[in-house]
């Protein structure tokens, strides 16, 4: 799925479906909302701290549309400031920086620089991705694919859905491989 941050309006922590989970709730402009479900509280306070500060730094940013005439002085400053560490926004517990005992479970931040975008963003090692999906096999295909595509990325890929679907999975996932 690709969400261009601009277009989020806003994440907000929720009750999980499931018993000892954590949701996390994404508005989106235009769309329905998105809902996340985390194994533990700090985790999902880690993301939605991450996501939040991405989104500020993409409000702070113009428009792709819009004009803007950068003097070099000014261009040379916004230069510097995406190479600064960052420092924690706010000093209250629900936007805590993550720890570093934490940063490898953490979802990888995608976009920390203004010249990435969905088209040259490649991570540094394959990721692990599970789509969960229920209903008919039009339900399913659309996931199949993605995995094909990630899969031919060096993603790790699993599907989960009723078993009637094992098969043609597997017999996908065997052609990719």
């Amino acid at each position: 799925m690709i969400l261009p941050i601009r277009d989020i309006l806003t994440v907000e922590t929720t009750k999980a479906t499931r018993f000892g989970h954590h949701g996390l709730t994404v508005i989106i402009s235009g769309h329905e909302e998105l809902f996340l479900e985390f194994g533990f509280e700090d985790r999902r306070r880690a993301f939605a701290s991450i996501l939040e500060r991405q989104i500020e730094d993409i409000r702070k940013r113009p428009n792709p549309g819009e004009a803007t005439a950068l003097s070099r002085g000014k261009r040379d400053a916004l230069i510097l400031e995406e190479f600064e560490p960052r420092n924690s926004l706010s000093s209250d517990s629900d936007a805590a920086t993550p720890s570093e005992a934490m940063s490898e479970s953490l979802p990888a931040v995608m976009f920390t620089s203004a010249s990435s975008t969905f088209l040259t963003f490649k991570p540094k090692e394959s990721l692990h991705f599970t789509f969960l999906t229920i209903g008919s096999r039009g339900d399913v295909q659309p996931y199949i694919a993605l995995a094909k595509g990630l899969m031919a990325d060096g993603h790790r890929v699993k599907i989960a859905t009723h078993g009637e679907f094992q098969t043609w999975i597997e017999s996908v996932s065997m052609r990719i491989s």
